[in-house]
């Protein structure tokens, strides 16, 4: 027998074969179990999947609230104070002012109607 016949004898034998296999299913369980084992998505998300925001913005009311106190004085304090003012609430002022909050700025963004109002009318 030529030595290449005997290699081929021991690899391919059964005893091989039984080892290859069951560390193959020894390798597919655990990564099964290691892909499951992992933190579950918080209860408010179970039906949608999707996690939950970082950051909401404040309500409308919260945001007019803000901005009407902003302008009367208290005693001999100055009002409060906003870092940024954005005139136009369109596509782009509100863009603008929702990366200059989530930097951490005060933003007041004025509108003459209601936000975005312009970009939805056509001529």
């Amino acid at each position: 027998m030529s030595k290449a016949a005997a290699l081929r004898r021991a690899l391919f034998s059964r005893r091989s074969l039984a080892v290859v296999s069951g560390g193959t299913l020894v390798a597919a369980g655990g990564g099964y179990w290691y892909l499951n084992s992992g933190p579950t998505y918080p209860p408010s998300t179970k039906e949608t999947r999707r996690p939950p925001p970082p950051w909401t913005p404040p309500s409308r009311q919260h945001m007019l609230d803000a901005l009407q106190a902003s302008d009367v004085k208290q005693g001999d304090d100055y009002p409060e104070e906003f870092d940024l003012l954005i005139v136009g609430g369109g596509a782009t002022g509100a863009g603008v002012a929702v990366d200059a909050a989530s930097r951490g700025l005060k933003v007041a963004l004025v509108e003459r109607d209601d936000f975005s109002s312009v970009t939805d009318k056509t001529p």
